[in-house]
């Protein structure tokens, strides 16, 4: 009876232990074949990886002109206020395990952002918190990065991702976001994660 339990329980250790050593087996393929590639993801910034909606609120209510440098300069000096989303921040963590190189892109104009980007070091590569502030200019980021997917919230963020043949994946915006404009998810066919715009 002893001798059986032992060898119930020895086979049960082994058995794990294959399974382990599967997954990573798994892991390792994927991982090399990402990083020889070098493939990278990316991700859009406010309203995609991050509710920004409290640092847009003290810009609005602490410069005289919204949009204008004094504006960005207190958004991108806000970052402190923003709070990543669960979905997207972990979705982004898990692509990086798997040896994917991560971006964001964000249309802010890179007025005094050395802090924000320093910020998202732990995550982002040096050189890939990429401010694209005109309105192609995600397009050709993505056109020229080896991207294979793009995390976006809006209508223009899935059709710059599809114009640069990377796919486009959808993130709900929260409902206290700020800007409502340019927002339809679904309506392009795209793939909507659900429960992201938390």
């Amino acid at each position: 009876m002893v001798l059986k339990n032992a060898r119930a329980k020895v086979e049960h250790y082994w058995t794990n232990t294959k399974k382990f050593l599967a997954a990573m087996s798994v892991w390792g393929l994927v991982f090399s074949v990402v990083t020889i590639t070098h493939l990278g993801v990316a991700f859009d910034y406010d309203d995609t990886l991050v509710n920004s909606q409290a640092a847009y609120s003290k810009a609005l209510a602490n410069s005289q002109e919204a949009y204008s440098e004094g504006f960005w300069n207190i958004v991108n000096t806000s970052y402190d206020l923003e709070k990543p989303k669960i979905i997207p921040y972990s979705l982004a963590w898990v692509l990086r395990v798997f040896g994917f190189r991560i971006a964001i892109i964000t249309a802010r104009p890179a007025i005094n952002a050395e802090a924000l980007k320093k910020e998202w070091r732990h995550l982002v590569s040096r050189g890939y918190f990429i401010f694209a502030s005109d309105k192609t200019g995600k397009a050709g980021i993505l056109q020229n990065g080896n991207y294979v997917l793009f995390f976006g919230d809006s209508d223009s963020d899935i059709q710059e991702a599809r114009s640069a043949r990377v796919f486009p994946i959808r993130i709900r915006r929260s409902k206290k976001s700020i800007y409502k404009e340019d927002y339809n998810p679904g309506s392009m066919h795209e793939l909507v994660i659900p429960l992201s715009e938390y």
